[in-house]
């Protein structure tokens, strides 16, 4: 941590592009994303159409599908792009510092 939002989650190597993972900060469960476009975006794990893990979901590009009801969220924005989701994720800032990968709550 390197700020008292910012937390340090990974290595970038350790995270393959397609990867998704779930990340446990400060008491919030946030998805950590690698495009295979080698871009990384960080959102709120739970969907908000129902509490389903968004971690558990497929990368498309750059947006990720709710294993359970197949709502799509734009990982650069958090809207949601499909039904039966209608309401955004929120997004935080991802940046790297050599090979660290930083999320800002």
């Amino acid at each position: 941590m390197t700020e008292s939002n910012t937390h340090r989650v990974a290595g970038a190597a350790s995270l393959a592009p397609g990867e998704v993972r779930l990340l446990e900060l400060g008491g919030q469960r946030v998805c950590l994303a690698r495009t295979d476009d080698d871009e990384l975006f960080a959102v709120d794990d739970i969907c908000s159409h129902e509490e389903e893990s968004l971690s558990e979901g497929w990368l498309d590009g750059s947006c990720i599908e709710c294993p359970a009801h197949n709502s799509v969220f734009d990982l650069r924005t958090g809207e949601a792009l499909t039904l039966p989701a209608t309401e955004p994720v929120r997004t935080y800032p991802v940046t790297t510092d050599g090979d660290d990968v930083l999320v800002t709550l």
